[in-house]
């Protein structure tokens, strides 16, 4: 029992370790750029899925399309009872938006990019890489009191952490087919100030030949 103990008590003390002390990988713009390179499919692609949501007043749920560009353009319908209930659109750094669920607020565009597995972080950030166990861990600094960590196994995203003053507000889990690399088998996004969690399951893929016209994430309302 005290053998138990004592290992269990180095692995909690290992996982507390920060990031930032761990061996630093040099030239981390490089491995950015390769992950950018190497996350999303090459062609334009159509998926369904379902998606859920839940906070502390109930769940909602339902299916949604989303439309693909390479290499940062990404559009999100998601329907309730059959009707549009919100778009989203990703167009680089923009954030576009067209209805709404009630009270529910939209991930930022780098979490939302990292729920299809793409790699897009925020232009101009300051960027850091690590090494921690088997993954590549790519930290960027997006103020000075927020931070998104990106971890990453076998080119693969695997989950990204933002975190203020250390503290962790969002994050991301995926889960991966193991005969898929362009798209994740599900993601969930969670909230930790308010207590919610998003999660969508992707049902279908389709590889198409011709790209969506760039109009179509553009939406009216900005986020």
């Amino acid at each position: 029992m005290l053998l138990i103990s004592a290992v269990g008590t180095l692995l909690v003390t290992a996982c507390r370790v920060p990031i930032e002390t761990r061996p630093p990988i040099a030239n981390p713009t490089v491995v950015g750029e390769g992950l950018v390179r190497g996350t999303g499919a090459d062609g334009p692609a159509f998926l369904r899925f379902e998606w859920f949501y839940g906070d502390r007043r109930g769940d909602v749920r339902g299916d949604g399309a989303a439309r693909f560009n390479p290499t940062d353009s990404l559009r999100l319908d998601l329907f309730t009872s059959g009707e549009v209930a919100m778009a989203v659109a990703l167009a680089g750094s923009r954030l576009s938006s067209i209805g709404e669920i009630e009270d529910v607020t939209l991930p930022s565009g780098p979490l939302l990019f990292a729920m299809a597995g793409l790699f897009r972080p925020e232009a101009g950030a300051e960027l850091e890489a690590y090494e921690v166990g088997l993954d590549t861990v790519l930290v960027y600094a997006a103020g000075p009191d927020r931070k998104l960590y990106f971890f990453v196994r076998g080119g693969r995203l695997e989950r990204v952490e933002e975190r203020h003053r250390s503290r962790l507000r969002y994050k991301v889990e995926l889960t991966w087919a193991a005969h898929r690399r362009d798209w994740p088998e599900s993601a969930e996004y969670r909230d930790f100030g308010e207590r919610s969690r998003v999660r969508w399951t992707i049902r279908e893929i389709r590889v198409l030949e011709k790209r969506y016209p760039r109009d179509i994430f553009a939406l009216s309302h900005s986020g």
